[in-house]
C-alpha cells in the first residue's frame, strides 16, 4: 500500500463496523508478529478509534489468531508473513504455543499440518484476515465482557525494521 496504509484501512473499518462503529464499547487488534509498518498502522489505527470513542484498545497475538481459527486437536505449524519474503512460524499442539518462534523463508515452508495467511502457497491451510478475526473475536470477547482482559496493545516486532533514508532530501544540510 505504500504511504497509503491508513487512509485505505479506515474505509473498510467504516463498511464492516456501520452504524455500530459509534456504539462499540471496544476494539480489539491483532499485535503481530507481522509487517513492521502494517502492525504500526493497524494498532494505531486502533487507538486512534478507541481515544475517539473513549474506548478500551484489547490486543491478540496474529499467530494466537491463526491456531485458534482452525481445528486445535493435534500438532500446526501456524505461519504469518512478516515481510521480506519470509514468515513467521510456530509450533502448537492440541491449542498451545509449542517451541520459539522462527522465521522461516518462504521457500521453506512446508505444506504438511502448516495454516495460516501464505500457508496455501505451500499447500498447506490458507487463512485470510476473516478467518484470524473471527478467531480472535472468539478468544477474546468473554475475557472483555468480564473485565478480566488487561487493555492495550503493544506491537511484537520479530525483527528490526527495514528502514533506509528517503530518496529526496527532507533533512536540513548536515544532518
Amino acid at each position: 500500500m505504500g504511504r497509503e496504509h491508513s487512509r485505505q484501512l479506515v474505509e473498510p473499518i467504516r463498511v464492516i463496523a456501520g452504524d455500530e462503529l459509534v456504539s462499540l464499547t471496544a476494539i480489539l487488534v491483532t499485535t503481530g508478529p507481522g509487517s513492521y509498518a502494517g502492525l504500526r498502522v493497524g494498532i494505531a489505527t486502533a487507538e486512534g478509534l478507541a481515544l475517539a470513542r473513549g474506548i478500551p484498545v484489547y490486543g491478540v497475538g496474529t499467530l494466537e489468531a491463526a491456531a485458534a481459527a482452525g481445528p486445535a486437536e493435534g500438532r500446526w505449524s501456524i505461519v504469518h508473513p512478516i515481510g521480506r519474503g519470509d514468515f513467521a512460524v510456530q509450533e502448537w499442539e492440541d491449542g498451545e504455543a509449542q517451541g520459539e518462534l522462527r522465521v522461516v523463508a518462504a521457500s521453506d515452508l512446508t505444506a504438511e499440518r502448516t495454516r495460516g495467511e501464505g500457508a496455501g502457497s505451500a499447500g498447506g491451510t490458507e487463512l485470510g484476515p476473516k478467518d484470524r478475526v473471527l478467531a480472535a473475536l472468539r478468544l477474546r470477547h468473554g475475557a472483555i465482557q468480564d473485565g478480566t482482559a488487561s487493555a492495550g496493545a503493544e506491537a511484537f516486532y520479530i525483527r528490526e525494521p527495514h528502514i533506509t533514508r528517503p530518496k529526496r532530501a527532507t533533512m536540513a544540510p548536515g544532518t
